[in-house]
């Protein structure tokens, strides 16, 4: 039986868990060893604690120098402010990747946002799955650009990260890559997770959209009074407050999944048309019974909206999130706010209530996945490991 690492290095939260749970539930029924390399032993554990005892902290960085805070232009930005493009930073990365594949000695890698485990398998030859979304799935492409910016300054950041890698990658005699988009693409199997409506970097052609699940799992939702219900799950954003006003003036049923967020904020705003929980609740019911979702553009619940035919409303707060709700817009799924315009916000979510071509649009794309089920997927994804194993 096989020994497999499990990779997860950048971004956070259990959305970079949860669709491949049920794949290696499957994987250690069938005898295999699972490790897992995350970058929040916290969360790893909270999903699968069940599967395996070996947890260990994923290389990864934590010089302050790089500055994490703006917008990455491409695929090469965004690992240039993660450190990537400093020699030391990178050394001392692969090395501690390689020392795990030592220590750890996995017979198959599957990584999940996990560029220095997709390194460390390319320089020692290990077979590497890629898994995940438009967004860490990026598409085979020079430059791999993220929506609004532009290829000039982005082609130079890809071939110096490209020599370095490369130069890595021969130490230990492994196969060179010929475009950075190799690193991510040409690996023994991809798994995209996600719909071409909602691919981060898509849509794109002669590949296999795997889709993604809603889960069942949670509160059945209970619904203040009020008129529109709204289903909100939010973390600290600048116009909150707009939306809660907007809320609070429209007399919608607001029910709201609160992250973070400040409980002087809540304890201001509780009405009888809004209510707070803290429970998590069933995305399978909310589409269910929901008129609108509200959130800051995470793919998870993206998937849920679209399945659902629930028209969205998002304010994304980072790039990711961002390029899921440009490309929600685009295949007229609902309306982001991509900058903050607190006098905005109102005006938006009265754009969307009681919108019948918005929600007809909202279910014409829900009806072409009527016959979508992920096991499906997850059984297709099982065949294909089957032949690495």
């Amino acid at each position: 039986m096989a020994r497999i690492l499990f990779a997860w290095e950048l971004g956070e939260g259990v959305g970079h868990l949860v669709p491949l749970r049920p794949v290696l539930e499957e994987l250690v029924a069938q005898g295999h060893t699972i490790l897992v390399a995350a970058t929040d032993i916290r969360s790893a554990q909270s999903v699968l604690r069940h599967l395996t005892d070996v947890f260990v902290q994923a290389p990864m960085n934590v010089d302050t120098r790089f500055e994490l805070g703006r917008m990455s232009e491409g695929v090469a930005d965004l690992l240039t402010l993660n450190g990537y493009s400093d020699a030391t930073s990178l050394r001392g990365r692969h090395t501690a990747w390689c020392a795990l594949a030592a220590l750890l000695k996995p017979d198959l890698i599957i990584a999940e946002h996990s560029p220095g485990a997709l390194l460390m398998a390319r320089a020692l030859s290990i077979p590497a799955v890629h898994a995940g979304t438009g967004f860490t799935l990026p598409p085979e492409q020079r430059p791999m650009l993220f929506p609004g910016f532009e290829a000039a300054a982005n082609i130079p950041r890809e071939d110096q990260l490209l020599h370095s890698f490369n130069a890595l990658i021969a130490e230990t005699g492994g196969q060179p890559l010929v475009l950075l988009a190799d690193l991510y693409n040409r690996v023994a199997k991809r798994f995209l997770l996600t719909f071409a409506e909602l691919d981060q970097l898509g849509p794109r052609r002669g590949v296999n959209y795997l889709g993604a699940d809603v889960p069942t799992q949670g509160e059945i939702p209970s619904w203040p009074d009020g008129g529109s219900k709204v289903f909100a799950y939010l973390k600290p954003f600048p116009a909150l407050e707009q939306f809660l006003d907007a809320a609070t003036s429209l007399k919608i049923s607001l029910l709201m999944v609160p992250d973070r967020i400040n409980p002087a904020i809540l304890k201001k705003y509780q009405a009888s048309n809004i209510r707070f929980v803290t429970q998590r609740q069933s995305m399978q019911a909310i589409i269910e019974s929901a008129d609108l979702i509200a959130f800051n553009g995470n793919h998870g619940t993206a998937t849920a909206g679209l399945l659902g035919g629930v028209p969205m409303l998002a304010f994304p707060l980072h790039q990711e999130q961002e390029a899921c709700t440009r490309r929600l817009a685009d295949s007229n799924l609902g309306i982001g706010m991509l900058r903050n315009r607190p006098g905005k916000v109102q005006p938006l979510m009265e754009s969307l209530l009681n919108n019948t071509q918005q929600k007809e649009n909202s279910l014409a794309v829900a009806q072409q996945y009527k016959k979508f089920r992920y096991q499906n997927s997850i059984d297709w994804m099982l065949n294909e490991l089957s032949e690495l194993l």
